[in-house]
């Protein structure tokens, strides 16, 4: 991917998250708000294709990137921190890949690093995906698109991918409240 292409891709997600994080009502009892940004590079083994298949998708660590604007356990977020994810897929193919693992990240804020660990699950046609993790008392969810890096899908197994999205983070005490 060219440079150029990856920094409209960067400014496009984080204007989003600005926007959606500007609209987003918080709720009095929120400890958890958040508008957030990520970008990670995976390897899939053996890859997506059109034959359906069962394998893994991971990021090998935190070795992605995620960058929030808000709160997080009633601390302001102070900078961009680090994410990566470990999942497992059946019956997987170009078209349609659900998918379950753990997504860990590590969210700096003005009362320390917040070190995140939670249930990842992944919704995916084609190059769309929704992505939803649960933290202990706080849920992510998300919407993003795939880059392919190794692979096409077409002529070659998709084995290596760049994920973009954009999500917020909220404290499920506040989510419950809302749904009362």
């Amino acid at each position: 991917m060219t440079a150029p292409v990856e920094r409209l891709l960067r400014i496009g997600a984080a204007l989003t998250a600005m926007t959606l994080l500007a609209a987003a009502p918080a709720p009095a009892t929120a400890k958890t708000s958040a508008a957030c940004v990520d970008h990670l590079t995976s390897t899939i083994s053996p890859g997506y294709s059109f034959i359906p298949s069962s394998g893994t998708d991971t990021t090998n660590g935190e070795t992605g990137t995620i960058a929030c604007v808000g709160t997080i356990a009633g601390a302001r977020i102070t900078g961009p921190g680090s994410a990566g994810f470990d999942m497992a897929y059946t019956r997987a193919t170009c078209a349609s890949v659900t998918g379950t693992g753990t997504f860990r990240a590590t969210i700096p804020t003005t009362a320390a690093s917040q070190h995140l660990v939670g249930a990842l699950t992944v919704h995916a046609t084609a190059l769309a995906l929704r992505v939803d993790v649960e933290f202990p008392g706080i849920k992510y969810s998300g919407i993003g698109v795939t880059i392919p890096l190794q692979g096409d899908c077409l002529l070659k197994p998709l084995r290596r991918a760049m994920t973009s999205d954009i999500g917020s983070l909220t404290s499920l005490q506040s989510l419950h409240s809302q749904h009362r």
